[in-house]
Formats: structure tokens, sequence, C-alpha cells
């Protein structure tokens, strides 16, 4: 009876809580992301950086490390008013895999968070795909999910954006191409010791993004820097 009590208990501290290791650990699953994980859990104090202020290191092993940016979200309907904090990823490899859905990486995550810290949206980049991959994908996304809404970005010309409404959550998700232009690319050959300049291979990204339904009102028209565009 003791050891059926115990299980129970443990059970109820984990659902509670969270099931998700620290960012870099493992790859952060997508498919059931649980939203009382607290944004401690995903970024703990050890991962904060000595250098930089307001930054956070992830340990890649053999890739290096991924530095988080950590920056407030304000409005500015009624004056300038803080309504939360953006971890967004500053560099990151197309080797790495931070984030998860299904058997499909992404190499680059982002996090959204209230002013205490509860997450209201964790966004993720597989970088370097082809279509036919962002094509399975968005078949995996479907069949989870269920038929989606067709949405059209305002901000950029022939991009669709995919959306599932669910309960807890809002799944949306969106593929575009990246010619690469603006982006400096760089190589590593670890047994030359050099680096040189990589070049350029144009591709598809596709963007995950799942959102905390309770907090939907925090993210659409809030979130308008970096990757949290889409």
């Amino acid at each position: 009876m003791k050891k059926i009590t115990l299980l129970i208990i443990v059970f109820m501290v984990i659902s509670c809580y969270g099931q998700n290791k620290p960012i870099g650990d493992a790859p952060l699953s997508l498919d059931n992301f649980d939203f009382n994980t607290t944004i401690s859990q995903l970024f703990p104090e050890k991962y904060k950086s000595k250098t930089y202020e307001n930054a956070y290191e992830v340990k890649g092993d053999e890739l290096g490390s991924f530095m988080f940016q950590k920056d407030t979200t304000f409005v500015s309907s009624g004056g300038r008013k803080a309504i939360g904090y953006e971890y967004r990823q500053i560099n990151w490899s197309s080797q790495a895999s931070l984030a998860s859905f299904q058997q499909y990486m992404f190499q680059k995550i982002n996090v959204a968070t209230t002013m205490e810290g509860g997450v209201k949206v964790i966004g993720a980049v597989a970088d370097e795909m082809t279509s036919a991959e962002s094509g399975r994908l968005l078949k995996a996304l479907n069949e989870k999910y269920g038929p989606p809404k067709k949405l059209k970005g305002s901000w950029k010309e022939n991009l669709v954006i995919y959306e599932w409404t669910k309960k807890d959550r809002i799944v949306r998700f969106a593929t575009v191409y990246d010619n690469e232009k603006g982006m400096l690319k760089i190589e590593i050959d670890k047994e030359k010791k050099t680096i040189a300049e990589g070049k350029k291979t144009p591709h598809f990204k596709s963007y995950l993004f799942v959102i905390n339904a309770a907090l939907k009102n925090e993210v659409f028209g809030k979130l308008n820097t970096g990757d949290f565009v889409y």
C-alpha cells in the first residue's frame, strides 16, 4: 500500500511541474508539451552566462555552445508596458537537435513567457529542409491534429500559415524559402584547425509554434521580433 501511495504522489508531482528536461539535455518534445513546465526548468540557473548579461549558455557537446538572449516583451497600448520575456536563440548548428516533433528535429528554439515565468509559446525552427521533408512534416501534423485552418501572412508574399486549435494549445506551422542572402555561414575543420566562410546553400525553413491557448491574447499581435514574426 505504501508503494502504491508513493507512486501516486510522484506522478502528481511530475504532472504539476512539467516533465521536460532542460534545453540541451535532450531534444524538447513538442508533441505533447506540458504548459505546467516553467522557464526555470528549461533554462536552469546553471545556464546563466558568466560573460553576458541576460543571456543563457547551453552546452552542445562537440557542437559547442548555443547562446540565448533574454529580452522583455513590451506593448505600447496605453503606455509602454512589460508583459513577459522572450528567450531567443542567437546561434545554432544544422547538426543540432534542440527540439523534436515525432521523428522531425529542430535546430533552433525560442521561448516566450509571462512575467512570472509561465510558458506562453515555444517556437522551433527546422533549418535546411527540402520541400519534400517539409511536406512530410505537414502531413504528420495533419495526422495528429486533423485538417488545419489556412491563414495568409500579411507581411510576406505567398506565406501560408497552417493553424490547429485544440483545447489547451494552438499549433501553427509555416515553411519559407531561404536564399541565405543575409546570412554568414562559418565552416570549422577540426582536423585542419581552420575556420572559413561557408558556401551558401538555399533551402527551406519550417517554423513550428506551440502556443498556450490560455495565454493566446499575450501572443497574437504581441510578439513581433525574431522568429516570432511567423
